[in-house]
């Protein structure tokens, strides 16, 4: 036989499970912000190169990134760029604009989203669960990407996206990588 209490227990989890889930997903999502001069016509853009070799430069970061991450940016951003019509290039000199990005990050400490301290039956037909705040380490990521003009030779834009990165997402960066860029090259080339 299933006790009320235990019924009423199971419901309460289940929506506490919910709650949490939905503000996970909220803050999963990277924020991210453009800057970019409003007098430069993007329009003439048909072709990218990397501004280097190697185009990424390692900003303050909490631990060093891991070897693959150039590799997985440079994917991506290629990826999105290429979705939208522009072709990818190895000669800078034959580029319309040119790509290099910055990475970073820092552990933060945060209040964790809900700790359930005790659970335990309180009388017949009710539940009781204490939920404290608690502190938790965790990782936020920062991507800049700047454009720079091949025949002007200066940066016409920059975005940037920053995003709290899980512990379960770490186990598949290519995924965050792939977001965040996402985010950051929604409205590139400006109109």
């Amino acid at each position: 036989m299933i006790h009320t209490w235990t019924v009423t227990a199971l419901r309460a989890s289940a929506a506490a499970f919910l709650l949490v889930s939905f503000l996970a997903a909220c803050a999963a999502a990277p924020t991210s912000k453009k800057d970019f001069d409003p007098n430069h016509n993007f329009s003439t853009y048909q072709s990218f190169a990397w501004l280097s070799e190697n185009p990424m430069k390692v900003g303050s970061v909490a631990t060093a990134p891991r070897a693959e991450l150039q590799s997985e940016i440079m994917a991506a951003i290629r990826g999105q760029l290429e979705s939208k019509g522009l072709e990818f290039v190895e000669d800078s000199s034959a580029a319309d604009f040119m790509i290099s990005f910055t990475v970073g990050s820092r552990e933060k400490m945060g209040p964790d989203t809900f700790s359930s301290t005790s659970s335990e039956p309180r009388g017949r037909g009710s539940w009781s669960t204490a939920l404290s705040g608690g502190q938790s380490l965790y990782v936020q990521g920062v991507l800049a990407i700047d454009v720079i003009d091949a025949a002007e030779q200066r940066p016409v834009w920059h975005g940037v996206a920053g995003k709290t990165i899980s512990e379960v997402e770490r186990e598949d960066m290519q995924s965050v990588v792939n977001a965040v860029v996402a985010s950051i090259l929604a409205d590139f080339p400006p109109k």
